[in-house]
């Protein structure tokens, strides 16, 4: 009998000591349970501004260079000065140059005469028809090298092509130029003037010609220029790779200046798709980066790598990172590790 009321008070002992060591886990795993507020990721339609920068240039900017090659003998003008149409501007050494005319110019005075000779032979049946023809086509040959010298002469100076401003100047006298060689660089006046900026391919497939802008340069901080997309590259710029817009502006008299840094924003008419979620949300963000905690199955979170498109009035448009992603812990995000159990409270309670 005393060994069944033994036995009796073991198992009893052993229930009771399983029912605490559950209850204690079970009181472990709730505290460990973290209580957070969640929201759901919403998706909307969003028309993104795109800031960029780029170089001030005017749009009828030209490189002025001499079509033939030579020492140059003058530069006639200075950086920033106003021209006029037809102003020299400057001009090679044409001693050279003169020289192969006269060179050229005797050449077809003495073909001239050797084909009126041969014809004279020809018609006493002296000289046959292709030593007539052979003179003929040395008179040909001279003439062409005489128009040759002569476009080379007339080439040995650069001349205002309209009324304007040097923008630039490349090259001294006593230089030797190459043909097509930057001498000067001239802006039309009265032309207008263009921020010439890149853009990356996302950003190209949303901006529209005729998409206004504003620009503001390092130099006039204090003022913000009106301007419109007049041009966007359809290939990518070398080396940088990304594609060249053209933003004219629009100029009340401000004197600008070629080689000014102006930072833009294009408002594209066109919007886009994007995840939004609040700002609580991002317990941690660097620039254009940042994470958060995502809600999964059993009420496990999961944090994420987000990166942001862009900072809207109460919430943030995110670029990528909210894959198969519903609901986002706000309140207690800052407190949460991965993999974390937690239990959703509304933040009334």
């Amino acid at each position: 009998m005393k060994k069944y009321v033994f036995l009796s008070l073991i198992i009893v002992a052993a229930v009771a000591t399983v029912a605490v060591s559950k209850s204690r886990s079970e009181e472990e795993q709730a505290a460990k349970v973290k209580y957070v507020s969640t929201e759901e990721i919403k998706t909307e339609e969003i028309r993104l501004n795109i800031r960029t920068s780029g170089v001030l240039s005017a749009r009828d900017e030209v490189v002025l260079s001499f079509k033939t090659g030579g020492i140059i003998k003058q530069v006639f003008v200075e950086n920033g000065q106003q021209v006029k149409k037809g102003q020299l501007l400057a001009q090679l050494d044409l001693a050279e140059i003169s020289a192969q005319r006269a060179q050229a110019e005797s050449g077809l005075e003495k073909a001239q005469r050797d084909y009126k000779r041969v014809e004279n032979l020809f018609n006493e049946n002296v000289a046959t028809l292709e030593m007539k023809q052979n003179a003929q086509t040395a008179v040909d040959i001279a003439a062409s090298n005489l128009k040759i010298a002569a476009f080379n002469e007339k080439h040995s100076k650069i001349v205002a092509p309209a009324e304007g401003k040097i923008l630039h100047r490349f090259s001294e006298a006593g230089e030797l130029t190459s043909p097509g060689r930057p001498v000067l660089a001239f802006g039309n006046t009265g032309a207008a003037f263009v921020l010439k900026v890149g853009l990356t391919d996302r950003d190209m497939l949303r901006v529209q010609i005729g998409d206004s802008a504003s620009v503001l340069f390092d130099a006039i901080p204090v003022k913000k220029f009106p301007a419109t997309v007049k041009n966007i590259a359809a290939a990518a710029t070398p080396g940088s790779g990304t594609f060249e817009a053209e933003l004219q502006l629009e100029n009340d008299g401000t004197v600008l200046f070629s080689g000014f840094v102006g930072q833009a924003t294009i408002f594209p008419k066109s919007s886009g798709r994007f995840k939004t979620i609040p700002f609580d949300a991002v317990p941690e963000a660097n620039g254009k980066s940042g994470a958060v905690f995502i809600v999964k199955k059993d009420q496990i979170v999961e944090k994420r790598d987000i990166q942001i498109a862009h900072i809207l009035d109460d919430r943030i448009a995110v670029l990528s990172g909210l894959d198969e992603a519903d609901q986002i812990v706000t309140e207690g995000s800052a407190y949460l590790q991965d993999g974390e159990k937690i239990r959703v409270v509304k933040k009334d309670d």
